[in-house]
């Protein structure tokens, strides 16, 4: 029995084998039919025209900035020996906000002061001492005065060998007098003495030495805040590179990254809110400041000031709180650039371009026509107006 079964299952596996031989070839042989593409349908879209409002807003990010600001810088060059105050640092007007070594003036200038100081003091002696001579010389003058006249008096009232006496007196001290007018004179002459040529001469060397201190400091010019802090200890700097900007935060303005094209629609009547928060449902009035520039041209020899290219500027309402602005806060401008009740709209995705020319295709039926746009007037997100043969209700395919 085991045999009958053993050799049944031999020619059942012989004879699988022989038909996977035979059906091998012909399906090896048989080719691959190769997919066809289906056809996509790139004009599925449709929009209707419209006739209804419409206005275009930009949103900007803004930030608040000093209206009024300056950018301070060294008048010499030299390595810098001190930097006392960092960006965001409040400052008063005269606070030395940076130094370069200047040591070496420093004693300079002390030993100048020195001597400016023994120069006055030499001077005041000096100036005391010619009052005294000039007091003297003018009570000289009046007694000589008095002498000739008294003398005159005795030449007149005597005779003979008392007489000639009287004469020779007369004449010495008519000679006494004449020299006294003239030391009285010299000295009412003098302008000017040695010791104040002196005092002179060391407050010169005084107001040197504190001017190439000065080009050699950075001062505050108003209490305000530091708006930007460039240079560091140890670091070499040309006379003029802008090290510092400062600004004054009493009054405040937007500063908002300089857009070519929204700047030829912006004039000081376009509709400005200013918004804390982006969120916000209530904003605040601002205006747009043409041509604003919140850095001053720098004086002759500094590197060339802020163009006013970089920015735009819009003003901050007196009714925004002033705890809810600091210098550095982020804020949001929805700008009306324009309105209208009634325009000509479609979706900006109807509209195809070819060379520079706009147009849309118009779906009449079984039949399309091509529709020139001679202008696109305003834009909002989801519409734009357009001037063009197109009535509401006109169907246009989609690009």
């Amino acid at each position: 029995m085991s045999r009958t079964h053993t050799f049944i299952i031999l020619i059942l596996t012989i004879f699988v084998f022989f038909l996977s031989a035979c059906s091998g070839g012909e399906i090896a042989g048989k080719p691959t039919p190769t997919p066809v593409p289906q056809v996509s349908n790139y004009e599925r879209s449709i929009f209707v025209v419209e006739r209804g409002p419409i206005v275009e807003e930009r949103t900007l990010i803004g930030e608040i900035v000093p209206s009024r600001q300056e950018e301070l810088f060294f008048r010499a060059s030299g390595y810098v020996s001190r930097v006392v105050f960092k960006q965001g640092d409040t400052v008063k007007q005269g606070d030395i906000l940076a130094e370069l070594q200047v040591d070496d003036l420093l004693n300079q200038l002390e030993q100048a002061r020195i001597d400016l100081e023994v120069a006055q003091a030499n001077y005041e002696k000096e100036k005391a001492q010619f009052a005294y001579d000039l007091e003297k010389a003018r009570v000289e003058v009046f007694t000589l005065q008095k002498q000739v006249e008294l003398a005159q008096m005795a030449v007149n009232q005597s005779y003979g060998l008392e007489k000639q006496r009287a004469q020779a007196n007369l004449e010495i001290t008519q000679q006494n007098l004449n020299l006294a007018e003239m030391r009285l004179q010299i000295l009412e002459n003098q302008s000017t003495t040695y010791a104040e040529q002196a005092v002179r001469r060391s407050q010169l060397a005084v107001e040197r030495l504190e001017k190439l201190l000065a080009e050699r400091q950075i001062v505050a010019p108003f209490d305000g805040i530091i708006l930007r802090s460039i240079i560091r200890p140890g670091q070499s700097v040309d006379a003029f590179f802008t090290s510092f900007i400062v600004g004054d935060p009493a009054d405040l303005v937007v500063r908002v990254q300089y857009d070519s094209e929204l700047v030829t629609r912006l004039n000081q009547d376009t509709e400005v809110k200013l918004f804390l928060k982006e969120n916000d449902t209530e904003g605040y009035p601002a205006e747009y400041l043409p041509g604003f520039l919140p850095i001053s041209a720098k004086v002759e020899g500094a590197s060339s000031a802020r163009s006013s290219g970089d920015f735009m500027y819009f003003t901050v309402s007196k009714d925004v709180p002033r705890d809810q602005i600091r210098v550095g806060r982020s804020v949001t401008l929805k700008i009306v650039l324009g309105k209208k009740d009634d325009a000509l709209l479609i979706p900006p995705a109807a509209i195809r371009e070819y060379k520079g020319l706009k147009f849309v295709i118009v779906q009449e039926g079984e039949k399309r026509r091509r529709v020139e746009i001679s202008k696109i007037g305003l834009k909002s997100l989801d519409r734009v107006e357009v001037f063009a043969d197109l009535q509401p209700g006109d169907q246009v395919v989609g690009p």
